[in-house]
């Protein structure tokens, strides 16, 4: 089976990003809707990251015959499951935020947010260790004889 991982990753890296450059907008252009377009994109990075830690979790087996060292990869897995719980957390107080049950406070979900792509960029630095140092996913392409 090909490995999915390597494909799904850049949605919730791209969305969860983008929904946090939003919130900081938002401060600056209250009225412009950015708040609301970050919440979608918040959705849409935390399903996609729900996938990411799902193919990552099946694509793990393979890592490990490939002889990646136990270590990172479990780092990399906890990074990305803190990722998505952090995320998940957000998303929860968002909503609350915006169903009126919880009163809005700007610096704790932008504090989140931040800490979340913190925590996301150090998922991805472990990722690309595993791709780029250890060779984990990459086939050996051997170059073309001359005629």
């Amino acid at each position: 089976m090909h490995p999915i991982h390597p494909i799904v990753v850049h949605f919730p890296i791209a969305l969860l990003c983008v929904s946090v450059a939003f919130d900081f907008l938002a401060r600056r252009w209250p009225t412009g809707g950015l708040r609301e377009t970050s919440l979608y994109c918040l959705l849409a990075g935390v399903m996609s990251a729900a996938l990411a830690v799902a193919t990552g979790g099946m694509d793990e087996e393979l890592a490990e015959r490939a002889g990646a060292p136990e270590s990172v990869l479990e780092l990399h897995e906890s990074l990305g499951t803190v990722t998505l719980v952090l995320f998940i957390a957000l998303l929860g107080l968002r909503l609350a935020i915006q169903w009126g049950w919880f009163k809005d406070s700007r610096p704790l979900t932008l504090g989140l947010g931040v800490i979340g792509i913190v925590i996301l960029a150090l998922t991805g630095y472990w990722g690309g260790e595993l791709v780029y140092t250890y060779g984990i996913g990459v086939k050996a392409v051997m170059s073309p004889v001359a005629p």
